[in-house]
Formats: C-alpha cells, sequence, structure tokens
C-alpha cells in the first residue's frame, strides 16, 4: 500500500511539471473585459509563450525561436505529428483538432502575434486562441 502511495505522488509530481511548463510567468498578459475562461473539453492544446521581444517560447525548448522560419520548421513538425496521431486514432483524413494557444506579453508588438497568428494558419491550424486576463485577475 505505501508503494502505491510513493506511484501515486510520483505521477501527480510529474503531471504538475509538465503543466507547470507550458505557462511561462515571466508572460505578462494583457488585461481585457471580454476574457473568457479557457474550454476544458480542449484535449489537444500547443501553447506558444511570446515574451515582450516577440520570441516565442516553447515549453521543453531550451532556447526561444526568434524567427520566422525557425517557428514555421517548429510548427509544421508539431502539425505532422498531430496528423499522425489523428490518422492512428481514426479521425477522417487525418483532421488535426490541436488547439494553438498564444500567451503573450502584453509588451508585444501586435505585428509579431499577427504574424505567428499568420503562420498558425497558413500550417494548417484552425483553433487558434489568445489569452488575457480579466479584470478581476484570472486567466
Amino acid at each position: 500500500l505505501l508503494d502505491l502511495v510513493f506511484q501515486l505522488i510520483m505521477f501527480f509530481m510529474v503531471c504538475v511539471n509538465f503543466v507547470s511548463q507550458q505557462v511561462n510567468e515571466d508572460i505578462k498578459l494583457p488585461i481585457a473585459q471580454s476574457a473568457r475562461p479557457m474550454d476544458k473539453t480542449e484535449l489537444d492544446v500547443l501553447f506558444l509563450n511570446v515574451d515582450q521581444n516577440g520570441k516565442v517560447v516553447v515549453p521543453g525548448r531550451d532556447q526561444p525561436l526568434a524567427t520566422l522560419p525557425q517557428l514555421r520548421v517548429y510548427l509544421r513538425q508539431v502539425y505532422a505529428d498531430a496528423k499522425r496521431a489523428a490518422q492512428e486514432r481514426g479521425a477522417s483524413a487525418g483532421h488535426v483538432k490541436t488547439a494553438v494557444v498564444i500567451r503573450a506579453d502584453k509588451r508585444t508588438t501586435y505585428l509579431k502575434i499577427f504574424e505567428l497568428l499568420q503562420l498558425c494558419k497558413d500550417v494548417g491550424y484552425q483553433k487558434l486562441q489568445l489569452r488575457a486576463l480579466t479584470q478581476a485577475g484570472g486567466s
């Protein structure tokens, strides 16, 4: 019984580490009146954190993606992996249902955010979301 408890503790510690890597605390989200809580039914989510200089910080990578070609290669690779996984699950023609959540710093220029949104759309992503804080401070 004690062994089972230790395994559960280790499992939850690993899960917490993965979740905390998706959210970069250095990024200060903007405040929006129309911000809504994230839809919990999204199963496949790709988090992209944009710092104040417009560099994309991706969970699991040491270096931020600074140029559009780097971003394009990364997004195409993730999209291809998601498409392959969808085909293995039997989805119609490998339809990718990944939601891209962009967490952009409020000091980032809109041009950088627009370029990232356009690049995601060009790669094939259809569900794009921007994160913001509500007036009360939740995201």
